[in-house]
């Protein structure tokens, strides 16, 4: 089994898509949960293959009901365009999926019933999946974009306000237009979940983050950024003031004038390996 095979092995089902499998079957809908179940899992497949090409290390594939999550050991440090490329295709395997199905139904192999059923679950799941909300793909693409123009903690911080604030507005068009919608019920508490545990998570997601700038897998820098800051400034403060893919020398001041050039490294280091996340930057200067 070659390494892409492999990946069949990291598949796992989360339990609200065992749920909605059980009432599918009750309800007589079977044919419906195997159309699904296959394109959820091409979706999340392409995730998969994808990360896998840039030697991404992947620790599962969760389906959903809706797409899924390629669960990954990489935090932010993966140069910009592997993360683009990564996160768009899963919804990119939609597009040959009804370009496939068409042809299938255009040569009498797929009744007209079966290509309508194929190509409407694809619609829905694909336009789903790129809602601007988090952990969606539309969300994760939301979440890179930030990180081009904010540090990284910020970035992190107001992707999970605004994807919150998408959600209310999505449930409040749910309410007006499908309130008896069980699936998307069901969508719509896997999201408010996802997002409160991401927000109670955002010092882990941003210490992992630098701890791969510490320990050297700091992917592409494309940028140089200086910043500049008072002598005074808490270490840990001026760590979250770091971009992705950009690389940072630390300027300190002390009453306007210029004291010292530290490098990100030096930073880094005070806080990983000497525990010293909360000193003044300006005692750096004096060990």
């Amino acid at each position: 089994m070659n390494k892409y095979g492999a990946l069949l092995t990291k598949v796992h089902i989360h339990p609200l898509l065992w749920l909605l499998s059980g009432l599918a079957v009750l309800t007589a809908h079977f044919k419906q949960l195997v159309v699904l179940f296959l394109i959820v899992l091409i979706h999340e497949l392409g995730h998969a293959a994808a990360a896998l090409f840039f030697s991404w290390r992947i620790k599962r594939v969760l389906l959903l009901p809706f797409g899924g999550v390629a669960e990954v050991d990489e935090h932010g440090n993966r140069p910009f365009h592997e993360e683009l490329f990564v996160t768009l295709a899963g919804p990119l395997q939609h597009v040959w999926l009804i370009a496939g199905a068409f042809l299938l139904w255009k040569y009498g192999v797929l009744s007209f019933e079966h290509w309508q059923l194929f190509f409407h679950y694809n619609v829905a799941i694909g336009t789903l999946n790129l809602i601007p909300i988090w952990p969606l793909d539309g969300g994760k693409l939301f979440f890179l974009l930030l990180t081009r123009f904010f540090p990284f903690s910020k970035a992190h911080q107001q992707m999970v306000i605004y994807s919150f604030c998408l959600l209310l507005l999505f449930v409040g068009a749910m309410i007006f237009m499908t309130p008896s919608q069980l699936d998307l019920w069901l969508i719509a508490l896997f999201l408010l979940v996802s997002l409160w545990k991401e927000w109670k998570q955002h010092q882990y997601v941003v210490i992992r983050f630098l701890l791969e700038r510490y320990y050297g897998k700091k992917g592409e820098y494309t940028k140089w950024r200086p910043l500049t800051v008072e002598e005074t400034e808490p270490v840990w403060k001026i760590l979250q003031q770091f971009y992705r893919g950009q690389k940072h020398s630390i300027i300190v001041l002390k009453q306007a004038k210029e004291r010292a050039i530290l490098d990100e490294n030096e930073l880094l280091h005070a806080v990983f390996a000497e525990k010293q996340s909360n000193i003044p930057i300006g005692m750096l200067i004096y060990r």
